[in-house]
């Protein structure tokens, strides 16, 4: 064998073996890439749980290799784009199936129901990008300028708020348009997995001023239909430290108003420039609620584990 085809060989092999997990900004690891003896195939599976139940650490898990799989060797801006896609629709499958085996009249949302539209939302980069290409495929000219106006306005209200000081009647989320969501296709996981028991209490800890101040003041709580938020978790974390570990990209939760509020008023390389492994959303920082005890509770999230989005 020539060294030119040993050389070769040695690059292939090396495109083969990669990605492989690294620590993520805490100098944590929680992936193992490991490889079918049979198959010769790699996948990826959680170092130890990040969650209390099994089935969410399958599904955290099964998130990454869902990851692995669409971004490949390299990610690119349109694969994020379309793994976000995917997750998000996996998400509502499994959360569809989850309420569809509830009693009837257990859940209380409905359309129209809009109490959980008034706070600061956590998403990930690739569900940003998502909702940013989904803007800019379904809205004229005319109505991207407004909706850009409309977020501008709601960020400078908003910003430097903390999460109880944002969650109010008086900030709306900017994609609320009469009760609906108007980017419900692509709405953030967090969106997805909030189903409330109670739509009178959801009512009454927005609108009324005591009311809020005791939610608030338990950090978290409320009657909610726990399986589908701790399924939205498992899935987020997946994603978090997937492409933390396996592609080193910035995946610290970042607020939605603030991270569409640059994605519609700054460069246009901001999404390529994620990819390529740059913080252009650092200003966006926000969402991330894993040192609360409450948090961890309902989502049941071990201690250790990622960080989480709402």
């Amino acid at each position: 064998m020539t060294k030119s085809s040993r050389a070769r060989r040695a690059r292939a092999a090396a495109r083969k073996a990669k990605p492989s997990t690294r620590r993520d900004a805490q100098g944590r690891v929680h992936l193992t890439v490991q490889r079918d003896p049979l198959s010769g195939r790699q996948h990826v599976v959680l170092q130890k749980p990040v969650f209390e139940l099994a089935w969410q650490n399958e599904m955290a898990a099964a998130t990454a290799n869902t990851a692995r799989g669409i971004l490949g060797e390299a990610p690119s801006l349109k694969a994020a784009v379309e793994l976000a896609q995917s997750v998000m629709a996996a998400v509502s499958r499994v959360i569809d199936a989850m309420l569809g085996q509830a009693p009837a009249g257990r859940v209380a949302c409905r359309p129209g129901c809009d109490h959980c539209c008034y706070q600061s939302v956590g998403v990930t980069a690739p569900e940003a990008l998502a909702i940013f290409d989904y803007l800019q495929r379904s809205l004229t000219p005319d109505e991207r300028q407004a909706l850009k106006a409309r977020i501008g306005a709601l960020y400078e209200k908003t910003r430097g708020l903390s999460a109880g000081e944002r969650f109010s009647p008086d900030f709306p989320c900017p994609f609320l348009d009469s009760g609906s969501c108007s980017i419900y296709a692509v709405r953030p996981l967090s969106c997805r997995g909030m189903n409330s028991l109670d739509a009178d209490e959801c009512s009454a800890r927005l609108r009324d001023p005591e009311a809020r101040v005791e939610f608030l003041a338990k950090g978290f709580g409320g009657r909610s239909y726990m399986e589908p938020i701790r399924a939205f978790h498992a899935v987020s974390a997946g994603l978090q430290i997937g492409l933390s570990e396996l592609y080193r990209l910035d995946m610290l939760p970042l607020e939605l108003t603030a991270v569409l509020n640059l994605l519609l008023s700054g460069p246009q390389s901001m999404g390529a420039d994620w990819v390529r492994g740059e913080r252009p959303f650092e200003s966006a920082r926000g969402g991330d609620n894993s040192k609360s005890p409450g948090s961890r509770e309902l989502s049941g999230t071990l201690a250790f584990g990622t960080r989480l989005n709402r």
